[in-house]
């Protein structure tokens, strides 16, 4: 396996949409990883998840779709996020920083190049940055729609080796295995070999914005700077270490550079 000195890892809404103690289960397990292996790899986090916090704790089921219910939401739902995040990174006693984005960030180069010194700098202090955007001011014209696409802006931005991307499938299929019992995991994918449009946009978690299309595009925008990707299952037992120790886990796309 590649030496990867700088990893972003998404971790997405689906994973983090469930009880609080479902939610804290899967963070806890995913910080004692992210610790253990960052003695030689730098991680960034791109997280999902405050909407879904927020409707945990207003006790709301059903995921609005007006932007201002939205917005309300992620921001109730940030503070407890990054508390979750904060109190098991504390266990291992790492420190962490949360950045949250727009797209005028990504678009506008004088802040563009803020964020990328800001990050570096954070690395470079031993801080594991956990970014997410900023829900709570972005507009529906110009919000990401997800964070697939936020976490390869963020490689691009800060010129990494790797992106995983875990959610609650186990990796990329030949067909949609919600609806075919015979979908078949591809192990190994090159991006250039997917016709990304045949994919529906649509086919979503309740709690997400995205879908696999989005993950595709997301591998796609990274692949043409020599960016590895996983896909892989953030349910699965021990997933990062098993990404490191090269065991067969996810969906592996090799990078076009």
């Amino acid at each position: 396996m590649k030496k990867y000195n700088k990893v972003v890892l998404k971790i997405g809404s689906a994973l983090i949409n469930e009880s609080n103690s479902a939610s804290s289960q899967i963070i806890e397990n995913l910080t004692r990883q992210v610790s253990g292996l960052s003695s030689n790899t730098q991680f960034i986090i791109v997280s999902s998840g405050a909407i879904s916090q927020g409707m945990n704790i207003l006790n709301i089921n059903n995921k609005p779709k007006d932007l201002e219910s939205l917005q309300a939401l992620a921001a109730i739902g940030q503070q407890q996020l990054m508390g979750l995040y904060e109190k098991y990174f504390n266990n291992f006693n790492r420190l962490i920083a949360q950045v949250l984005l727009t797209h005028d960030d990504m678009n506008d180069n004088g802040r563009y190049m803020n964020a990328k010194a800001t990050i570096e700098k954070l690395l470079l202090l031993n801080v594991i940055p956990i970014i997410n955007e900023n829900d709570v001011v972005a507009t529906e014209e110009i919000r990401f729609g997800d964070n697939d696409k936020l976490a390869a802006m963020v490689a691009n931005l800060i010129e990494a080796d790797l992106m995983i991307i875990l959610t609650n499938q186990l990796g990329f299929y030949n067909k949609n295995p919600d609806k075919h019992s015979d979908a078949e995991l591809i192990e190994n994918c090159s991006i250039k070999d997917i016709n990304i449009d045949e994919y529906n946009s649509y086919e979503k978690s309740d709690l997400g914005t995205g879908g696999f299309k989005t993950k595709l595009q997301a591998v796609k925008m990274i692949s043409e700077n020599g960016i590895d990707a996983y896909i892989a299952s953030g349910l699965e037992s021990d997933v990062l270490e098993r990404i490191f120790s090269n065991n067969n886990v996810g969906t592996y796309f090799k990078s076009e550079k």
